[in-house]
């Protein structure tokens, strides 16, 4: 049985309820630019990502994204050149 669509929140590299506290994410190997930031993921019923954001310094600033795409309603869309 297929479920809902919805977003997953999740800080890059880190479980939930971890911090990078005393760590320098530049530093440590083996880790991205963006370790320790908030990001986003629609996951679809089936379990599928179906769209994801850019990383976000604070998880204000990535809510407030998410909040702006929900609330949108119908949207138009736009096809444009692929370059």
């Amino acid at each position: 049985m297929a479920g809902k669509p919805h977003f997953e929140i999740y800080r890059e590299g880190l479980k939930v309820g971890e911090t990078e506290f005393g760590v320098n994410a530049l530093l440590v190997a083996g880790t991205s630019r963006t370790h320790g930031q908030w990001r986003w993921r629609l996951v679809g019923g089936n379990g599928e990502p179906m769209a994801y954001g850019e990383a976000y310094t604070t998880r204000a600033a990535m809510m407030e994204t998410l909040e702006a795409i929900v609330s949108l309603g119908p949207t138009e869309f736009r096809e444009v050149n692929g370059r």
